[in-house]
């Protein structure tokens, strides 16, 4: 009945846009981002953007809770608030996606829990991009299902924002700008608090983040460093068996880049990422099972662009070292590493790559191409391959065809190679995973809409999963022989006043509507992640414009998951059933720099699980101030 009714309104609404079509000037214009290593103009894959006015007026305090509207994208909350949380595309795992901040990777080699603790809070972001589908010709490791890169401002305003909420919650962000000798300098300082909607979901999250950025002599230069930590507890978030765990974690990470643009083109990138994380499996007795763990990755980045009559030539290279210390995770080392008076690093592991790229890009009339290959070449698996194509075609001014085909890969992470505790077995075999994939789609780009409507199919092979075998009481990694998932995608962002010409208090809102399918059931066994995905996402965001002083922003969302989950209490299967949520916020502009808001999460106070036996906050609201100076 549900997916009737949507497939329903969809009908109707592309009639309405439709009939407006020829009478209303072209409003809602694409946005161009960086779809390839020669960053051209031409957007030929399918990518969404989160713009500035979205995210500084959508009713989250985290850009997990901001991705949780975005195009197929899911998002399984551990603790809410940007504690911790599990990102996919497309009916991936939340290891199959890579996550960048300004074009540098910052995903976790320890595990894809990790991935999003970034020192960087909403205000200071500019958009975010949304790269569905396998990019790993393109950036490599971890783009297995798509990418998502987080652009931060070159100038901010200096601000001050203050906010206290339920459970306690309470906020206090200062945002400072100057600009020195041609160098704009952004430093942000924030610290976020809550005691948590349950008993052991408290949490305490502090942030630091400086960026300087500079034109001189022809060479782009951006410098980003910053400084995250988090203290929370993780009740339940790891096994239900031992609810009340406690965990702290700290990332601090630099990079530097330099551009120098031209005929030919030259891009650097150097960066570091640190990550400490301590894990406590009984809270109020640590020395019972206490786990440290420290991973460092360094990298580099270098692309040679060469401009030419009908597109760009590109040469790229990456070489990234990933090493892990832990008292838990990895080999035997030759001397233990002191932590502390009381606890030693006894294990590690480290791992370094090399990846090589060529790509060509040409737009020829209303055809552009954009082809290139990856070569992976890695010490201890081998040398493999990784080829892809993007192509699209105008058909007319307002309609763009495009397809894609590409081949993505995923090496296991230090957890699914060595991890070992009561609950879970890792597996030092584990082989990389493979996927084919493929993909078309028609861009329309209407007189007040922007709508896509795309079909993909991945084939995937030697998947990673964490199983439970029947009758077993262990959870292990494993490779599953073959999946293949497959499904469609629309996303539209609709301004309803310049097609019918009205004034509406909403006046614009995006809909998005996503179908996951996969040929693989779990059989025998209990999937902990690559089984149990998103089958629909629909999700609508809209705005309300009352008058020159008051704003309202709504957004929901309705999900339904694939797969189940044993209850610890009555030691039964249970589905996933789906759920509603709806979130607002309500913007009133006192003076011209200043702003009080009211946020509200799961408005109807809704009753959900994202992961087994976690239960996920309710209605939770929150009020605040913003002044600019």
């Amino acid at each position: 009945m549900n997916k009737t009714i949507i497939t329903f309104l969809i009908t109707i609404l592309s009639l309405v846009i439709a009939n407006a079509q020829n009478i209303i000037n072209k409003s809602i214009k694409e946005v161009i981002v960086s779809a390839n290593r020669a960053q051209n103009n031409d957007n030929i894959s399918n990518i969404q953007i989160i713009s500035s006015d979205e995210i500084a007026n959508a009713p989250v305090q985290s850009v997990e809770d901001l991705l949780e509207y975005a195009m197929n994208v899911d998002i399984r909350q551990r603790g809410g608030q940007g504690v911790q949380a599990d990102i996919s595309i497309r009916g991936g795992t939340f290891e199959q996606v890579l996550v960048m901040l300004n074009g540098v990777k910052m995903n976790d080699p320890q595990t894809g829990h990790h991935t999003f603790n970034i020192p960087v809070s909403l205000e200071q972001i500019k958009c975010i991009e949304v790269i569905t589908g396998g990019a790993s010709r393109i950036f490599g490791n971890y783009a297995y299902t798509g990418a998502i890169n987080i652009i931060t401002k070159s100038e901010m305003n200096n601000s001050a924002n203050l906010s206290f909420g339920d459970n306690k919650f309470s906020l206090t962000e200062v945002n400072y700008h100057t600009i020195q000798r041609s160098i704009n300098h952004n430093l942000s300082v924030s610290q976020k608090r809550s005691d948590g909607y349950i008993d052991g979901t408290d949490y305490k999250i502090q942030n630091y983040y400086y960026q300087a950025k500079t034109n001189i002599f022809n060479i782009k230069t951006l410098l980003n460093a910053g400084y995250i930590k988090k203290e929370f507890g993780a009740y339940g978030f790891y096994s239900p068996k031992y609810p009340n765990q406690f965990e702290i974690t700290q990332t601090t990470f630099a990079s530097l880049q330099f551009k120098k643009e031209g005929d030919i083109t030259i891009e650097n990138k150097l960066y570091w990422r640190k990550h400490n994380d301590e894990f406590i499996l009984f809270r109020s007795n640590p020395s019972l099972y206490h786990n440290f763990h420290e991973t460092n990755v360094y990298g580099m980045d270098f692309n040679v662009i060469q401009k030419t009559k009908n597109g760009s030539n590109v040469l790229g290279m990456e070489m990234r070292t990933d090493n892990i210390i832990s008292n838990v995770l990895g080999n035997d080392l030759d001397y233990p590493i002191m932590i502390d008076t009381d606890n030693y690093y006894y294990k590690g592991a480290n791992t370094t790559t090399i990846n090589l790229f060529a790509e060509k890009n040409i737009k020829v009339q209303k055809l552009t191409i954009s082809s290139g290959i990856m070569m992976n070449i890695d010490f201890r698996r081998g040398n493999e391959y990784f080829p892809g194509i993007d192509v699209a075609y105008e058909i007319t001014d307002q309609t763009k065809l495009f397809t894609s085909f590409s081949k993505s890969m995923r090496t296991p992470n230090y957890t699914e190679l060595y991890y070992n505790s009561p609950t879970n077995i890792g597996n030092k075999n584990l082989k990389a995973e493979y996927s084919t994939n493929q993909e078309l789609g028609l861009k329309w780009y209407g007189n007040g809409h922007n709508t896509t409507f795309t079909y993909y199919n991945r084939d995937g092979k030697n998947m990673i999963d964490w199983v439970l075998l029947n009758g077993d009481s262990i959870w292990r990694t494993q490779n599953l022989i073959k999946l293949s998932t497959s499904g469609y995608e629309l996303n539209s962002k609709i301004d309803l006043n310049h097609i019918l010409n009205t004034k509406l208090p909403i006046s614009s809102f995006s809909v998005n509507y996503a179908f996951n399918q996969s040929d693989t059931t779990s059989n025998g066994f209990q999937s902990a992640y690559l089984l149990d995905f998103l089958s629909t996402q629909f999700s609508i965001t809209a705005h309300q414009i009352i008058n020159d002083k008051i704003r309202i922003d709504w957004r929901t969302t309705r999900q339904d998951r694939e797969g189940g989950y044993t209850n610890y209490v009555t030691n039964q299967e249970v589905e996933y059933l789906p759920f509603w949520l709806v979130s607002s916020r309500l913007s009133y502009k006192m003076l011209d720099n200043s702003t009080l808001y009211l946020e509200i999460n799961n408005l109807l106070n809704k009753e959900y699980v994202d992961f087994g036996n976690i239960s996920q906050p309710g209605r939770w609201s929150r009020f605040g101030v913003k002044i600019t100076f």
